[in-house]
């Protein structure tokens, strides 16, 4: 069986020649770049010889020139070449551009085109279907909702019935015009950009022992009246808490406090703690000015006494 060849297309045998023109122009720079260095070489022996060798040595002095005229002529050959492979380059390039610029434009008339076939065969369908709806609307005569609908669909009918005669057409020569490159090619549809939804940071809320004031997640300065609740960054209520400035809204003194106040205190009262730059002291929770009850919490209990005693101390006269 006949081995099977697939033609190669010709962009494919530009781009092959292109890859072969930027391969040898980069072994000829190469090439060039040694040719350079043994250049160098050669300049820096014969001048050498000049200042510090015996002049007289004629045939020294040729074998050195002739080196230096060799590598001279190698360079200059290398740059004729690599100028003229540079031309190659830049042309293959400018084809393959040429190409590929025709080819998007046959994809995107091309793409009009059955875009435009797609609208032509249901535009039938749909003045049909639209006749049909507004005759049906034409039998609720006596309804006024029903015969302003009617009217409207009857309008946009119309409307474009006229303006597809027009728009068609225009766009089946703009179709032409995108394959022959006298138009742009269409953008692309834009495709909207879903929305990441931002979890909130954690808050926790409690119930306010004191006034306060703290940082919200935004850093921006909030307050939190005594007998209210308050939502808060959780770290920030945890620190509330340990200082003694709220407390869990489980905890019994909210529902027989909340709301007691009845918002009679000011943001900018003195005697609110800033929750942030309040400093804790290990293990001590923060005491108010409420140490009744603080203390009535403690249950402390009077120690039992013993029976009363009598006796005589002896003191001596000053």
């Amino acid at each position: 069986m006949a081995p099977f060849f697939r033609k190669k297309s010709h962009m494919q045998k530009l781009e092959t020649t292109l890859a072969q023109l930027q391969l040898r122009a980069t072994t000829l720079a190469d090439k060039r770049a040694a040719a350079q260095a043994a250049l160098a070489e050669a300049i820096t022996a014969r001048d050498r010889h000049l200042v510090e060798g015996d002049i007289a040595d004629e045939a020294t002095n040729d074998k050195l020139q002739a080196k230096v005229d060799h590598y001279n002529s190698t360079v200059a050959g290398y740059d004729a070449a690599l100028g003229t492979l540079q031309k190659q380059v830049a042309d293959a390039e400018q084809q393959i551009a040429s190409e590929r610029s025709a080819a998007e434009r046959k994809a995107a008339s091309e793409k009009l085109a059955r875009d435009l076939d797609a609208i032509e065969k249901a535009l039938p369908i749909y003045l049909d279907a639209a006749r049909k709806f507004t005759k049906a609307l034409d039998e609720l005569h006596h309804h006024f909702e029903a015969t302003q609908m009617a009217a409207f669909v009857n309008n946009g009918l119309a409307q474009v019935e006229v303006a597809s005669a027009f728009t068609l057409a225009e766009l089946r020569g703009t179709m032409n015009a995108i394959a022959n490159g006298t138009a742009p090619i269409p953008p692309a549809k834009e495709v909207p950009v879903p929305v990441v939804a931002v979890e909130p940071p954690p808050a926790m809320t409690v119930f306010m022992i004191r006034s306060a004031r703290y940082l919200d997640h935004e850093g921006r300065k909030r307050f939190a009246g005594q007998y209210d609740d308050a939502i808060m960054p959780v770290a920030t209520a945890q620190k509330a808490m340990r200082l003694g400035l709220a407390v869990s809204t489980a905890d019994l003194r909210r529902g027989q406090l909340r709301g007691a106040r009845n918002g009679d205190y000011r943001a900018d009262a003195p005697d609110a703690v800033d929750i942030d730059t309040a400093e804790e002291h290990s293990g001590v929770h923060f005491i108010g000015p409420d140490k009744s009850d603080v203390i009535a919490q403690a249950n402390f209990t009077e120690m039992p006494r013993g029976p009363g005693r009598t006796g005589t101390i002896p003191v001596y006269p000053v």
